[in-house]
């Protein structure tokens, strides 16, 4: 081997060693960042047994839910400054956009009275699913409780399929749905997989009688709100309602 190549032989060790040193290095700082998660974790989960899971200050998120007809109505207070008025089909893409846009702001402000919120689902999309997926809602909203009907609204926007989607989810996906929503009726389980003609054609009769048109629809006081967009509508909801 001549001296050359002793010496670039050298410089590969070397260049090697460093690899190594480094990787090390890094191991280190990597198991000293755990330590230090796992021990910044221990002292909140701590801190919120001690504290009760909560602070004095943080603001309630737990809104009551009651059903009358075809509507779901969440907040308790009657007197709100604000009633939020929402027609929607649960495959309406811009509805589900709206929905979960909308959703924490709206249950806050309904735990803390100033808003009574009222959804109107209806049938609007010509597709099968669009009934199917009311009439599974009906049946939890007549049969069991407003809290199971409440779950299962937001179930159905979280896991809302394609308009294109040739495999929409069938009865029992929707019933499992139903269940992850509290209900263990059998009887409500059992009508999930009926279309209830007569509560899809009351609360599209309903839609009609205010004038709706197109999803969603939404009501502040009975002055419906408008947006060039469902993010400029959930922000002129969210102004008003703050502003006031």
């Amino acid at each position: 081997m001549s001296k050359q190549q002793r010496e670039a032989s050298r410089r590969e060790r070397v260049a090697e060693m460093q690899r190594q040193e480094a990787g090390r290095e890094r191991n280190r700082r990597l198991l000293i960042s755990l330590a230090i998660v796992v021990v910044l974790s221990a002292v909140v989960a701590v801190f919120v047994i001690f504290s009760g899971g909560s602070t004095t200050n943080a603001p309630a998120t737990t809104s009551t839910a009651s059903a009358s007809g075809q509507t779901l109505v969440v907040g308790s207070n009657a007197r709100a400054k604000y009633k939020v008025v929402v027609y929607e089909d649960f495959l309406c893409p811009y509805c589900r956009q709206f929905e979960t846009s909308s959703r924490d702001f709206l249950r806050e402000a309904a735990a803390k009275g100033k808003v009574q919120v009222e959804y109107r689902p209806f049938h609007l999309l010509q597709d099968d699913y669009s009934t199917r997926a009311l009439s599974a809602w009906a049946a939890v909203l007549q049969g069991g409780t407003p809290q199971q009907a409440l779950k299962l609204h937001n179930l159905l926007y979280d896991n809302q399929p394609y308009e294109s989607d040739p495999n929409k989810p069938d009865t029992a996906t929707l019933t499992s749905w139903a269940k992850q929503a509290g209900v263990t009726d059998q009887k409500v389980l059992d009508a999930i997989g009926t279309p209830d003609t007569a509560f899809v054609g009351a609360a599209n009769g309903a839609a009609s009688k205010a004038g709706v048109t197109g999803t969603p629809t939404v009501f502040v006081n009975g002055k419906e709100l408008t947006g060039s967009s469902i993010s400029a509508m959930v922000d002129n909801l969210e102004r008003t309602v703050t502003s006031g």
